[in-house]
């Protein structure tokens, strides 16, 4: 990823990149009508308006990030830009009050976090809020409008596009939400311990596969995770569990299989055998080991020790087949 001049003057001089991202839409929204065409079709509104204010404070219904006003001044358009900060108390409903009859709220948040967030929205909004909330991600928005430039290309829009796109994948990338209730409950501390003690328990087991050699390896923390070394058929293995991965992936795989040669370099023929194996779960030689809801701690640990096994297997006869 590209550092933009935005993104590094945000990250150095500003604590709150929401501020800087509400900002630079409000910007676009008055700058260039490309923007408010894609705004218009992200929110299905008949009329956009052309005037748009940040931080405009109401007398009891809180203070949208982003308001657009019609041309009679009122309120046809709210834009609550989120990264990683909460709801309020005052979103969506309170916002609502403020919009005109046909008004309509646009939420935009990190793809990352449009499911939790249409969740959280739909839980809180009042019956009569269905058809006004729209939940849009700030990089598809952002996409659209480099789409629509296209069009009629103009090379200032282009530039400012870029610059705005890097600031929302630095926030998508690194942004920390901050601690909610659910953050702070025992049980998430318990559950990590959970998953260190599956990797040991794991290890346990492929210790008494025939396949296996632990001779000069090593178990060990990691920055985002734990695991452990191993030979398997002769191939450098490392079984951890990892948090960045499994957030970064967006898939059920907090536990990941790491294959390289028996010089722990990574290997291109490896990566092939792996994708045709599965794929959708392989990447660069790394495997993610997907779980199921439901399943109890030592239903998870023979998974894992079975996708193991099983990865590593079709990988050396599929070496083995190319050698003969």
């Amino acid at each position: 990823m590209q550092n933009s001049l935005l993104t590094h003057i945000a990250s150095d001089f500003i604590s709150e990149y929401e501020n800087v991202a509400n900002s630079s839409i409000c910007y676009f929204l008055n700058e260039y009508s490309c923007a408010r065409d894609v705004l218009k079709k992200v929110i299905d509104i008949k009329d956009v308006p052309t005037n748009f204010k940040t931080e405009l404070s109401t007398k009891n219904n809180g203070r949208p990030d982003v308001t657009g006003l019609n041309e009679n001044g009122d309120k046809s358009v709210i834009i609550e830009g989120k990264f990683w900060a909460n709801l309020t108390d005052n979103q969506p409903n309170n916002y609502l009050k403020e919009l005109t009859k046909n008004g309509k709220i646009l939420f935009l948040t990190p793809e990352k976090r449009l499911s939790s967030l249409e969740s959280e929205i739909t839980r809180r909004a009042e019956k009569n809020a269905i058809g006004k909330i729209i939940i849009y991600s700030w990089l598809a928005f952002i996409r659209d409008i480099e789409s629509e430039n296209k069009k009629n290309h103009n090379q200032q829009l282009a530039s400012d596009i870029i610059q705005f796109k890097e600031l929302c994948l630095k926030m998508d990338s690194s942004g920390m939400p901050p601690l909610s209730n659910s953050d702070l409950d025992p049980v998430n501390g318990k559950r990590l311990c959970h998953f260190v003690d599956i990797i040991d328990e794991c290890n346990s087991i492929l210790r008494q596969w025939e396949f296996t050699n632990f001779q000069g390896t090593k178990t060990q923390p990691q920055k985002y995770g734990y695991g452990f070394y191993f030979y398997a058929h002769g191939y450098g293995c490392w079984l951890e569990f990892n948090n960045e991965n499994w957030f970064n992936s967006e898939k059920n795989a907090p536990f990941w299989l790491d294959i390289f040669t028996n010089e722990w370099e990574k290997s291109e023929k490896i990566n092939h055998y792996l994708k045709e194996y599965d794929e959708s779960n392989s990447n660069d030689g790394v495997y993610a080991i997907c779980l199921q809801s439901g399943m109890d701690k030592n239903e998870v640990i023979k998974h894992i020790v079975d996708k193991t096994k099983a990865v590593i297997t079709f990988i050396n006869e599929k070496y083995n087949n190319a050698n003969h």
